[in-house]
């Protein structure tokens, strides 16, 4: 499945699930699935903030 279009929330065409989801929504995707035929429309969206705090005292991974 291919993600071809990703629509920001305001973009043309966001109207109805920006007015649906309101703050919440981050984005909104076309994903198309070439073996199936079939085109996907998915929202993302946010469910649950909290505070967060970076520990100083954490050392980083490295990544390879």
């Amino acid at each position: 499945m291919k993600t071809l279009r990703t629509l920001l929330p305001g973009q043309s065409g966001t109207k109805k699930l920006l007015n649906k989801y309101g703050e919440d929504l981050v984005c909104i995707r076309y994903r198309y699935d070439e073996v199936q035929n079939v085109k996907t429309k998915t929202v993302e969206l946010i469910i649950e903030k909290a505070p967060w705090y970076k520990d100083s005292k954490r050392i980083p991974k490295i990544k390879l």
